[in-house]
Parts: C-alpha cells; sequence; structure tokens
C-alpha cells in the first residue's frame, strides 16, 4: 500500500480541524484524525479522505471526486477520496470540519479488549 508522501502529509496537517475533539493519529501506516474512536478524515495514498455520511458522500462525489474505495468493489460509502489539486485548501478544511461535526454525532466506538 503506498504511504503519503510529505506533500500530502502537509497537506493533511493544514486541513486538519484544530478542535479539541480531533484526535490524530494513524490507521495502516496513515496519518488520520478521530472523534470518539471514528476516524473522520485522513489519507490515502497522495489523497485525502473526508467521512460525509453516505448520502452527503455521493453527493459530493463528482469531477474528480469518488466515493472512497480502497479495495475494487468494496467502497465506504460514507467517505468520499479528494485528489491533490482536486479543491483549494480552505474547501478541503470545510469538508473535514463538516466531516467532524458529521462523526461526532455518530455513536462512540467502543474499544476491544486485548488478548
Amino acid at each position: 500500500m503506498e504511504k503519503p508522501n510529505a506533500n500530502t502529509v502537509a497537506w493533511y496537517d493544514r486541513s486538519t480541524p484544530a478542535d479539541p475533539r480531533a484526535v490524530r493519529g494513524q490507521m495502516f501506516g496513515h496519518p488520520c484524525a478521530f472523534v470518539n474512536g471514528n476516524m473522520f478524515f485522513g489519507t490515502f495514498a497522495q489523497t485525502l479522505i473526508v467521512r460525509l455520511g453516505e448520502a452527503r458522500a455521493a453527493s459530493v462525489a463528482t469531477g474528480n471526486l469518488r466515493v472512497f474505495e480502497p479495495m475494487p468493489g468494496k467502497p465506504w460509502k460514507e467517505y468520499v477520496q479528494v485528489p491533490a489539486g482536486a479543491m483549494a485548501d480552505e474547501q478541503v478544511a470545510t469538508l473535514a470540519r463538516e466531516a467532524l461535526d458529521y462523526t461526532a454525532g455518530l455513536p462512540a466506538k467502543k474499544k476491544t479488549a486485548k488478548k
């Protein structure tokens, strides 16, 4: 799996909301942001992924933006994938804020006990 380069990580850093609810971490070696244990924003190769809910993601997925599909035939229907240069940084930051607010309204992810 292709890891994000320095430019993509910097883009992610600029776009992640400065909000105390947003917790930065990683998933599969990719920088991501979480709220209540649920991922709402992150990187995938040289793109950003944004969790907006299924209906909103479908409405935003036009042009270069598309519903996130990490593996062919396995879409994450709540997420939209943003390629580099597809949107201005301010627009991506606005989507990331929307994703934080949307995901904060979901039930908190329960931690599983370690074996």
